[in-house]
């Protein structure tokens, strides 16, 4: 009996840690958000939670052309981003609260510099460097973000 209660207890405990890796690693990849950036549309990761929002796309090795991450926050205010443990070079929009992109800059892999957004945004969307430039996508244009509910 003693073998029975002892072997039940190890298959419940691989299945709960069996549980928690299948759901870190779901975790891993988030939420995911259609919007229209300048007329093309797209589906993005949404960081959205503190863990999310400090870890953006850290750890990755590769992006597709059209994937990215959108970072939401509470209100507007001057972001600051950098690629501490980022791998794949990206380039990031920052975006005011009524969609409209005031800024976009080039970000270099593992640099420390900081990328600080001009103006109080409330968005900011990261994507395989040379996105925007490549879909022509300028400072000016909307990106359509539909009601995000946390």
């Amino acid at each position: 009996m003693k073998k029975v209660t002892a072997a039940f207890l190890v298959l419940i405990l691989v299945g709960f840690i069996f549980n928690v890796f299948v759901g870190c690693a779901k975790s891993r990849k988030g939420r995911k958000l259609p919007i229209n950036v300048a007329g093309i549309e797209l589906e993005v990761e949404l960081a959205i939670t503190p863990e999310e929002l400090s870890t953006g796309l850290m750890y990755r090795d590769r992006l597709d052309d059209n994937q990215g991450m959108l970072f939401v926050f509470s209100e507007e205010r001057i972001l600051s981003f950098w690629m501490k443990d980022t791998r794949v070079p990206l380039s990031i929009a920052f975006i005011k609260a009524n969609g409209r992109i005031i800024q976009i800059e080039s970000m270099k892999p593992y640099s420390l510099d900081s990328h600080v957004s001009k103006e109080m945004v409330k968005y900011a969307l990261e994507m395989k460097d040379g996105w925007f430039a490549n879909h022509k996508v300028k400072e000016g244009d909307i990106v359509k973000i539909p009601p995000i509910m946390n």
